[in-house]
């Protein structure tokens, strides 16, 4: 009998619980997965519910379909789609994405400091410029909060390391729009964030990498404080 643990919904216990069975060795690569009735007698859930998990997956790329015979897990079966888990504790899964951000940024700032080009300066510029132009319009300014980072990325020359920030930004886009909206209640509205933005965008540009990164770690604490998360220093 397959066994849940208690994540946050019940398409979510599904998944996780198939992907445990997947990674124990105890349904191996192209196996057959146990039929949608079967899962949902073990699992004591819906048909549905088993639906949707196997969609997931599938999509994930962890099944594959074959026609007449039903679902089998497929030679990846650690999935081609990398998705961040679903969290519902609040506030918690969001300070770890910050976290995770202040992991990656810092380093992202220090060498887009050493390998930017003018075409990466003007993209961040022009960024900036909505910013400033279009601080009432949230979904305009949150946007282009978003392309800023995108171009720092881009100016770290890592093609792979372009593709992962932007699913983040992806993930983080409603959460710049919020970032934004709750500035324009705050003293000062967005000037202080629109401030750490063009600090970073000068060390850049200046070509320093420490600057860079003391610019960018003082961004991502300060932006994750507006949103009420204190983030834990670094080790040394």
């Amino acid at each position: 009998m397959i066994e849940l643990e208690r994540p946050d919904s019940l398409v979510e216990r599904v998944v996780a619980s198939l992907r445990r069975e997947i990674d124990s060795g105890r349904l191996p690569a192209g196996s057959r997965l146990p039929t949608e009735f079967q899962l949902a007698e073990q699992l004591n859930v819906s048909r549905s519910v088993v639906r949707e998990a196997v969609a997931q997956l599938k999509a994930d790329g962890v099944l594959v379909s074959r026609r007449g015979s039903g679902s089998f897990i497929s030679g990846t079966p650690g999935g081609t789609v990398f998705r961040l888990p679903g969290r519902n504790d609040g506030g918690q899964g969001l300070a770890q994405l910050f976290e995770m951000r202040l992991w990656i940024e810092i380093q992202a700032a220090r060498i887009a400091a050493q390998r930017r080009s003018a075409a990466d300066l003007a993209r961040m510029a022009e960024a900036l410029k909505v910013m400033d132009e279009h601080r009432a319009d949230f979904d305009r300014s949150g946007g282009a909060d978003v392309e800023f980072h995108k171009a720092i990325a881009a100016a770290c020359k890592n093609d792979y390391f372009v593709a992962f920030h932007d699913f983040l930004g992806g993930q983080l886009a409603h959460t710049r729009r919020t970032a934004w909206e709750n500035s324009a209640s705050l003293k000062g509205g967005s000037s202080p964030a629109q401030n750490e933005h063009r600090a970073l965008y000068e060390a850049i540009a200046a070509g320093d990498a420490d600057a860079a990164a003391n610019c960018a770690e003082n961004h991502l604490r300060t932006s994750a404080k507006r949103l009420g998360i204190e983030l834990a220093p670094l080790p040394h």
